[in-house]
C-alpha cells in the first residue's frame, strides 16, 4: 500500500535548496546539445521544488574552472549547516592513473579541486554528482558524512562517454521513476530509473558495458531533486484547477511535515503524515475522476 510505505520509508526532503549546475566541455556538436538538454532538465526539475532558494547554472565560457571555483567559494558565506546543496557535473571527464579531471573551457578542473570546495561548505546535507566519464577515480575521495554522491562509472578506468547523464536527467519527468508515487523523485529514484536503463541499453545493442553507475550516502531517498504534476493542467477547467492547486498544497504541507520529522514524537509524526496522505489520496482520486469525466465529454 503507498500510504504504508510513505510512512515506513524515510522522510524525502523536500526542497532544492541551492545547487550548482555545470555544463562542461562537449568535444562534439551531438554531445553540446545533450548536454545542453541534461543541463536544462535538471535545472528546471530543481526549480521545481517548493523551497527552491538559488539554482545556477554554467556553460559555455562562463563554465571555466575559475567560475566554478569561484561560485563554490560564494557559497562557502551564503550557506549555513541547515541548508541543503546540489552539485551537478554534466560532460566528459578524463583520468591518467593518478588524477581525475572534469573537462572545462581552458584549465581542467580536477577531483581534488572540486571535494576540497564541497567540504569547505558549511551545509551539512549534500548531494554530489558526477555524470562524466572516468568519475569512479574520485569514489574515495568524495565520500563524506551528510553527502551523497552518484557517480556514472565504478572506476577511472572507464573512460568511454558515458550514457548515464541522459538517462538519469529523464528520470527526473518520467513518472515511472516515482516509485513510492508521492510526486518527488528521490536521488535513489533517478539513480536506480538511470542504473537500470544503462544495462538496458548496452544489453538491447549486444554491447559490453563501458559503465557501471555507484552511489553511496545514506540521504540517497530523502532527498529530492524533481517534483511530478506541478504543471499547469492543459485542459481550461476550473475544478481541475483547484483540485491541482490542492493537490500542491497537501504537497508542500507534507515537505514541510517531513522536515519537522526530528522535532516530533514518532506516534505524533506517523499520525500527521497519514492524516494529510489520506487526504492525499482523496485529491488524487478526485483529480483522476474528473480527468475521466473531461476525457468522455470530448
Amino acid at each position: 500500500m503507498i500510504i504504508a510505505a510513505a510512512l515506513c520509508a524515510p522522510a524525502i526532503a523536500g526542497a532544492g535548496a541551492n545547487a550548482l549546475v555545470v555544463e562542461g566541455l562537449a568535444g562534439e556538436p551531438a554531445y553540446a546539445e545533450e548536454f545542453e538538454r541534461q543541463a536544462s532538465t535538471i535545472d528546471a526539475a530543481l526549480r521545481s521544488l517548493p523551497d527552491s532558494e538559488d539554482v545556477t547554472v554554467l556553460r559555455g565560457d562562463a563554465a571555466s574552472r575559475e567560475s566554478v571555483l569561484a561560485k563554490l567559494g560564494e557559497l562557502q558565506d551564503a550557506l549555513t549547516e541547515s541548508d541543503r546543496f546540489v552539485l551537478v557535473l554534466i560532460g566528459h571527464g578524463s583520468y591518467d592513473d593518478v588524477e581525475y579531471k572534469f573537462n572545462l573551457p581552458g584549465p581542467d578542473v580536477t577531483g581534488e579541486e572540486i571535494v576540497a570546495a564541497l567540504d569547505a561548505l558549511p551545509a551539512k546535507s549534500q548531494v554530489f554528482i558526477n555524470t562524466s566519464s572516468a568519475s569512479g577515480a574520485i569514489a574515495e575521495l568524495a565520500v563524506a558524512d551528510g553527502r551523497t554522491v552518484v557517480l556514472a562509472t565504478r572506476s577511472g578506468v572507464e573512460r568511454h562517454a558515458t550514457r548515464f547523464g541522459s538517462f538519469f536527467a529523464n528520470a527526473l519527468t518520467d513518472d515511472t521513476a516515482d516509485i513510492d508515487k508521492n510526486e518527488r523523485i528521490s536521488v535513489s529514484e533517478a539513480f536506480r530509473y538511470a542504473e537500470r536503463q544503462v544495462a538496458d541499453f548496452y544489453e538491447r545493442n549486444g554491447q559490453l558495458a563501458t559503465e557501471h553507475p555507484v552511489i553511496d550516502g545514506g540521504q540517497a531517498g530523502r532527498f529530492a531533486l524533481g517534483r511530478l504534476g506541478v504543471a499547469t493542467p492543459a485542459v481550461d477547467d476550473s475544478s481541475l484547477a483547484e483540485l491541482v492547486a490542492e493537490r500542491n498544497g497537501l504537497n508542500a504541507e507534507i515537505d514541510e511535515l517531513r522536515r519537522s520529522r526530528d522535532a516530533m514524537s514518532p506516534d505524533d509524526y506517523r499520525s500527521a503524515l497519514l492524516e494529510k496522505m489520506l487526504e492525499l489520496a482523496e485529491v488524487e482520486d478526485a483529480i483522476d475522476a474528473r480527468r475521466e469525466e473531461l476525457d468522455d465529454g470530448r
